[in-house]
């Protein structure tokens, strides 16, 4: 339990870079986000909430338990939704993730 315990920052440290990443993918605006000819940063926006998945999973119960605010099982269920569907997967949906919901988990689990 200890040796979970040690690795969280780690964890954290990862999703605070996934966040930099992911906030540089809201400032380039929608319209380059839903661009028909150049898919880049829905691919980006993908793959990073598919590593938050991944990360969260990775963290101690007893953390995520001190965080009932974050959904956990719906961090889950859209990296499955996006691994499974991936040519279904609306944009919309996607840039909500990214945008609203993404910046909305990380002030809940990042100090300060």
């Amino acid at each position: 339990m200890t040796g979970d315990l040690d690795r969280t920052p780690t964890i954290l440290a990862s999703i605070a870079r996934f966040a930099v990443t992911a906030r540089r993918v809201v400032d380039r605006g929608h319209d380059r986000f839903i661009d028909p000819d150049d898919d880049d940063q829905r691919r980006i926006a993908r793959s990073l909430l598919v590593d938050l998945s991944a990360a969260a999973d990775r963290l101690p119960e007893l953390f995520r338990q001190a965080h009932p605010e974050v959904d956990w099982r719906g961090i889950r269920a859209v990296r499955n939704f996006i691994a499974h569907d991936y040519d279904g997967t609306d944009e919309e949906i996607l840039w909500q993730a990214i945008s609203v919901q993404f910046p909305a988990i990380v002030v809940a689990i990042l100090p300060g």
